[in-house]
């Protein structure tokens, strides 16, 4: 969450509020967007001295708006720099795992269940695809307004944001090819199950 919630106060100053709608509509395959989540992260960060915070008050609400500091920014960018470690770990899969110690009339049902939620996962990050339309063609407006949001300046030119944007889309593209390759898994082996069941039924 630490790396997370860093990344995008490089981009812009946000609130938590803001904060947990970026993660919700770009990372929620890779992190939890609960609230209570960023606030911890962000407790943590404010108490390493990684960002830091303005408080104003917008329609009687006060609000806190969180920027990252040098310090942070120095974290942020050694700790991106280090390799990538594969951790795919889904707790839900635990539940597959174990599919044995239930009644097999029941396989089917589950399966599909999964596969449901797959698609609808595929639907909304295809979804997502559409709506960003032509991925490097940002307007001057666009960068100057991102200039002014409190995030790391000096990224915030238009070579800087195509190259951000650039690894952020491939990430949204590793995420559909990912479900689809699940789905496909999931299809074949329930197509499988289907025939060695009804293999046994046929020799009994």
């Amino acid at each position: 969450m630490d790396t997370i919630i860093l990344g995008f106060l490089m981009i812009r100053g946000s609130t938590i509020y803001e904060l947990r709608q970026s993660i919700k509509q770009t990372l929620s395959t890779v992190s939890s967007d609960s609230t209570g989540s960023i606030q911890a992260g962000i407790k943590k960060l404010v108490k390493k001295g990684w960002i830091t915070f303005e408080e104003h008050v917008e329609g009687g609400v006060n609000k806190k708006t969180y920027f990252i500091t040098e310090a942070g920014e120095k974290h942020f960018r050694e700790n991106i720099s280090t390799p990538m470690l594969y951790k795919e770990k889904n707790m839900e899969l635990s539940k597959f795992f174990f599919q044995g110690f239930t009644h097999h009339s029941e396989h089917e049902a589950f399966i599909s269940s999964y596969l449901e939620e797959l698609e609808k996962e595929l639907h909304r990050l295809e979804a997502i695809k559409i709506t960003i339309g032509q991925r490097n063609n940002f307007s001057r407006d666009y960068i100057n307004n991102l200039k002014e949001s409190g995030g790391a300046t000096e990224f915030m030119t238009e070579e800087g944001v195509k190259s951000i944007a650039y690894f952020q889309y491939a990430t949204l593209d590793l995420g559909i090819e990912k479900i689809k390759f699940e789905i496909d898994w999931f299809r074949n082996f329930q197509s499988k199950l289907k025939a060695e069941r009804m293999e046994n039924n046929r020799e009994q």
